[in-house]
């Protein structure tokens, strides 16, 4: 059980500072040196754990899969970006939250 523990503490004292921002932005996004294009998004992954654990979204684009947490600063503004360019994707959190999913498909590129 000690493990467990440590393992919930140290999850706890992780900051969202920790993470790198998303910065929106009519053209698509980025998260650290990473940029993806909204319209080169190939597919949109959900995806979490369990309930202890921050859900995830997954942009694949060209080759490359950027993923986001809903704890990094400007997540909420990807995701309502994303909503409006992705209509489908509106009710990721429902798929994706109830119960955890492991990985879900949001989206794909017909």
């Amino acid at each position: 059980m000690g493990t467990i523990s440590n393992l919930m503490e140290r999850l706890s004292r992780r900051s969202r500072t920790d993470l790198p921002p998303i910065v929106v932005t009519a053209f698509g996004f980025t998260v650290g040196p990473a940029f993806v294009a909204w319209q080169a998004v190939a597919e949109i992954w959900g995806r979490k754990v369990d309930l202890l654990t921050a859900a995830f979204l997954e942009f694949s684009s060209k080759g490359q899969c950027i993923s986001v947490s809903e704890e990094q600063p400007g997540f909420d503004q990807l995701e309502s970006v994303m909503v409006a360019a992705f209509p489908g994707t509106a009710n990721w959190r429902q798929v994706v939250l109830q119960p955890p999913r492991r990985r879900t498909l949001l989206y794909r590129r017909a």
